[in-house]
Formats: C-alpha cells, sequence, structure tokens
C-alpha cells in the first residue's frame, strides 16, 4: 500500500473518532439540559418558582370571576359595603352592635415576572406568606391548551427544587394552586386539555393563581400569588367597657349557608358548588376558663356564592350572667374570595342615678425641708392619705368611676372595703412600685405590646368625659373591672393589678345606699379628675 493510500485512511479515521466525539459530548449537553441543570443551547429555557404569598381579592375583581351554582349562573353581591353595621336586641337592657369588615384589600396584581437575570422584585403582598411546608402545584398548558408538565412543591423549599424546563420563545399558561395543607395537594380532573381540566370537590382552603407567559431564553423567575377562592370569617365577641361581668358560656356558633364543597374550572375559574352543608360551618372558640370580656374565633371557611342572607346562630350564650338561646345574627353579606372580621360588641343600656365629681389637683410644695401638697392652708407631707367622701344611692347596675387626668395613684373604699389591697399605683419611679398594667402586657411608661411604641406616663396623659384616661367598673355582684387608654383619649384596653395586688369584692348595695370613699396618697403633685355614678338599667332604644 503507498504512503498516499496509508495517509488518506488515517485522515479518515481521525475524522469518523472527531465526529463521533462530537456527537458524543453534545449528547451529553442535551441530556444535562433536559434534567434542568443546563440551558445554555439555544430554545430551552428553565423557569424557577416563587411563591411571594397569599392576597385576598378586592372589591373591583368580584364578579370578574364566574360562579356557578348547579347548572345556574350566580351574579355576584356588587358594591358590597366594605363594612356592614347593625344593632340586635339581646333583651333586659343589652343589646349588641355588630359590625362586619370586609379585610380583603386591592389585590396584589399578578406578579409573574420572566427574566433573564436576577430575580425580579417583589411586590407588596397583601397577606401573610403561608406557613412553611405547604404544599401547592405548578401546572403549565401550552398556547394550544395543551397538558405540558406539572411540578409539587412545599412552601419554602423553593430555592432548592430544581426548575421547569420548558422551550424558549414559546407562550405558556401557569396556575398554581393549594389547599393550605402540608400533606396533600389535589390532583387535576381531566388534566389533558386545559378546556376539560378542574378541581372537583374542593373542600379545604382553596387558593388559586394563573397566567399566561412568553418564556425569554435562560432562567425565567416564575413570581406567583395565591389568592383565597372561598370566604373566610373570623368572629370576636367583646363587652362595652360599661359592661359588667364577663362571657361565660358560648356553645354551638354556626355559619350557613354553606355548601360542603366546589369544582373549579380552570379555563375560566368558574366556580361550581356541590351539595349544600346543612350542618353549617362552625365558629371555633377557645376555652373560657373563669370567663373572658373578649373572645375571638378561628377563621371559619364558607363555601357559598356571594349572598345577602348569611347568618351566624349561637347555639348558647351567657354573658354577665344572663343566658340566650338561639341567638341568631342576619343578614351578613358575604362574597367568595373575602375574608371579613364580625365583631358582636354586647352593650348594656344604663342611666346614672346619681353623679359626684372629683377634682383636685395640687402642686408639689416644700415646707421645712418637705414635699408635699397644701390644701386649704394645711400642709400634708408626701407618705400622707388624702380622700373625699360622697353617697352613692342604690343601683341596680352597680358602679362606674371615669377618671380624666391622674398623678399618680389612688384606691376606694365602698361600705368600708377597699377597692384594691394596696394603692393602685400607675406611675414608674414613684415612691412606690407601679403595680397595674394592661391585660396584654403592655404598661404605664413602658412599651405598647401591639405597636412596639412607648406609652407615656400616666400624669402626662388626659382622657375627656366620653373617652376617659380611666374606668373603673364595679359590677352589681360587687366586681371589680378596671380600663386604660394607651393615648390621650385613646380606646379603652383592660388592666389588672399585679406584684401582690389585687381587688376585692365589694358589697354593693343594690337596695340601699353605698358609701364611698376616694383617696389618694401624697407623693408630690397630686391630681384626680372625673366623675364617679351609680348606674341603672334600662330599655335600649
Amino acid at each position: 500500500m503507498s504512503t498516499y493510500m496509508k495517509k488518506n485512511r488515517y485522515r479518515n479515521l481521525k475524522n469518523v473518532i472527531m465526529l463521533g466525539c462530537i456527537m458524543l459530548v453534545a449528547s451529553s449537553i442535551y441530556s444535562c439540559k433536559k434534567s434542568g441543570e443546563n440551558t445554555s443551547l439555544a430554545g430551552e429555557t428553565m423557569v424557577k418558582i416563587n411563591l411571594q404569598g397569599v392576597a385576598a381579592y378586592g372589591e373591583d375583581e368580584i364578579g370578574a370571576v364566574g360562579q356557578k351554582q348547579g347548572s345556574t349562573k350566580v351574579n355576584a353581591v356588587s358594591n358590597a359595603a366594605d363594612v356592614q353595621e347593625m344593632s340586635i336586641p339581646f333583651g333586659n337592657g343589652t343589646s349588641i352592635d355588630v359590625v362586619v369588615t370586609n379585610n380583603s384589600t386591592a389585590a396584589v396584581k399578578k406578579g409573574l415576572v420572566a427574566s433573564s437575570g436576577a430575580k425580579a422584585a417583589i411586590p407588596q403582598v397583601t397577606e401573610k406568606p403561608l406557613d412553611n411546608g405547604v404544599k401547592y402545584k405548578v401546572v403549565v398548558y401550552d398556547d394550544q391548551g395543551n397538558y405540558v408538565t406539572e411540578k409539587t412543591y412545599s412552601y419554602g423549599g423553593e430555592a432548592a427544587a430544581e426548575g421547569i424546563v420548558l422551550d424558549a420563545g414559546k407562550t405558556y399558561t401557569f396556575i398554581a394552586y393549594s389547599t393550605n395543607s402540608t400533606s396533600t395537594v389535589p390532583a387535576i380532573n381531566s388534566q389533558g386539555t386545559l378546556s376539560s381540566a378542574s378541581l372537583d370537590n374542593i373542600s379545604g382552603d382553596l387558593m388559586y393563581f394563573t397566567s399566561k407567559l412568553k418564556l425569554n431564553s435562560g432562567v425565567n423567575n416564575l413570581n406567583v400569588v395565591l389568592k383565597h377562592r372561598f370566604s373566610q370569617i373570623t368572629t370576636t365577641l367583646s363587652m362595652d367597657a360599661n359592661m359588667t361581668g364577663a362571657i361565660t358560656k358560648l356553645e354551638n356558633a354556626v355559619f350557613k349557608p354553606s355548601h360542603s364543597s366546589a369544582n373549579l374550572k380552570l379555563s375560566d375559574e368558574t366556580l361550581t358548588y356541590n351539595e349544600l352543608n346543612d350542618a353549617g360551618v362552625w365558629a371555633q372558640f377557645p376555652a373560657l376558663g373563669i370567663g373572658l370580656r373578649t373572645v375571638a374565633s378561628t377563621p371559619s371557611l364558607l363555601i357559598h356564592p356571594a349572598t345577602s342572607a348569611g347568618t351566624l346562630k349561637l347555639g348558647t350564650l351567657t354573658i354577665d350572667g344572663e343566658t340566650k338561646s338561639n341567638l341568631t345574627i342576619p343578614n351578613v353579606k358575604i362574597n367568595p374570595g373575602q375574608k371579613y372580621d364580625l365583631k358582636l360588641n354586647f352593650k348594656t343600656c344604663t342611666q346614672d342615678v346619681t353623679s359626684n365629681g372629683l377634682n383636685w389637683s395640687y402642686p408639689a410644695v416644700t415646707v421645712n425641708g418637705k414635699t408635699g401638697i397644701r390644701i386649704d392652708g394645711v400642709f400634708h407631707p408626701s407618705g400622707t392619705t388624702i380622700s373625699k367622701s360622697f353617697t352613692a344611692p342604690a343601683a341596680d347596675y352597680g358602679f362606674v368611676f371615669d377618671i380624666t387626668e391622674l398623678d399618680n395613684a389612688f384606691n376606694m373604699e365602698i361600705n368600708g372595703v377597699k377597692l384594691a389591697k394596696n394603692e393602685i399605683q400607675f406611675e414608674v419611679g414613684a415612691s412606690s412600685a407601679q403595680n397595674i398594667q394592661f391585660l396584654d402586657g403592655s404598661k404605664y411608661a413602658g412599651t405598647n405590646v401591639e405597636t412596639g411604641k412607648r406609652i407615656d406616663q400616666v400624669y402626662n396623659m388626659q382622657g375627656t368625659a366620653a373617652n376617659p384616661l380611666i374606668k373603673l367598673v364595679i359590677s352589681r355582684t360587687g366586681k371589680v373591672t378596671m380600663f386604660g387608654s394607651k393615648t390621650n383619649g385613646g380606646p379603652l384596653y383592660e388592666l389588672v393589678l399585679v406584684k401582690g395586688n389585687s381587688f376585692n369584692t365589694f358589697p354593693w348595695g343594690s337596695t340601699q345606699d353605698n358609701a364611698v370613699k376616694v383617696t389618694q396618697l401624697v407623693d408630690g403633685r397630686t391630681i384626680i379628675k372625673g366623675v364617679g355614678a351609680g348606674k341603672k338599667k334600662i330599655p335600649c332604644s
């Protein structure tokens, strides 16, 4: 064989080997791309999921989503008020102020963003994120409505999850949904085409997101905000500050109407409601113990089209010693996808039997090196007690003392029994230790647990006749409840005694006069301004 022929055979063999290597490398790269680990070749892209949280529908979206009950289309209640108010008689001089507030703010716009670079900025989410581990599914359809793929995620684990590999330059419909469960996520029925696909017999907290997106080359970030499709209602029972006693029994609280489940059509988000839940939906409340003045339920999930005829029925309710059965709160407006607060504030209607004012304000003075106050020319050094006495006629609903200014402590006696074991000290840094605080743990001259801001010293604050700084309520049975404001003229919050101090129970006279004495320990400047009045029950108008 000639040298020329040998060289040609060598070149051909070399070319075959090189071509084989190239094909092997290309095959390896293609395999990596299909596994989602490499998207460098043109024509493929990876979608990474970023679930931002959950938002409720805004009022402007009500009615934009189809709703069906059986085969009949039901229009949403249009322009439903954000706040519903009514008053319901409770009997025997007591009424209920009912306020239903729609807590659904304007929804976050669908945050579906495609980019080949860093993640897009995350918009504000109107509601809390999901709890870690909640499962949700992302399903993909192509531009012809054909099923492409799906992937199940656990919230909080998206960063470590592989992306979804699709074709760059194509438009896809992305659907994300969850029932707020950490264990399961329902399967789609007839998922082969978008037009036939549905979620059937959903009885959990259905949350849903959908949008179309044309994909760019490289990594695309899918920012998802889920939205509730059913209604949630949180119910709170509270007692007006002028009302005595507590809520001691609350049983069989049920919302109606509601359906047992619903079906969601993926192509147009139409809801079809299945059979009615005849038993209704329970409002679950915590244990009352010896009694509470405010109690709130966990959210109740209602599966129902828009209605103006929702009801809450309280099977048994005992409040301030009175028991009612089968009390119904009627005409509650409910729209799907909305979150509501239903607040029932109980109040007793009273009139003053008599009233007596307190209005002393004594600046600090120094006499012979001692600090105190001077009353009608008489010096009272710090550490001594001043007082005022008056008679409160018999009253069948106890006694209320409204204080508009205080510096810095006080006590009382009713028929010879002290209001509290020790002087009630509001100030921090006085001659005695502060021994009163708010029920939530907030303190005067301390931190407001609600806001994280500071509450001022009590002597720097003022109330009004309508909004007192301190309210003392003595029930017809002699039980004491005290309230205070955290701001000038602000709302009242329950107060409790601490550090060994405690309220006594008074022998209050509902059929005979009561001797009342207000006392104050002098500690420099000494102020107490307010009005005390016996209370008599009257019918609510």
